[in-house]
C-alpha cells in the first residue's frame, strides 16, 4: 500500500492564456497541470537555496475569527 504523501492545497488564478500554455507546457513533460505547476515550484525553491541558503521555515498560520 503505498503511502499517503503530507500535501497542501493553493489556489491560484491566472488568465485563460496563461492556463491554456501551462498545459500545453506540462503535455510536453508528460505531466499532469498540477505535478507540472509543482516541478515548477520545487525547481525554483532549489535555485534559490542554491544561491542564498535554506529558506527558513516558518510558523503555522494560526486561524483567525
Amino acid at each position: 500500500m503505498a503511502q499517503k504523501q503530507n500535501t497542501r492545497t493553493i489556489s491560484i488564478q491566472v488568465s485563460p492564456e496563461i492556463k491554456e500554455k501551462s498545459a500545453w507546457l506540462a503535455r510536453q513533460s508528460c505531466r499532469s497541470l498540477s505535478a507540472y505547476v509543482r516541478q515548477l515550484l520545487v525547481v525554483q525553491i532549489r535555485s534559490f537555496e542554491g544561491e542564498n541558503g535554506p529558506i527558513p521555515k516558518e510558523k503555522p498560520d494560526v486561524k483567525r475569527p
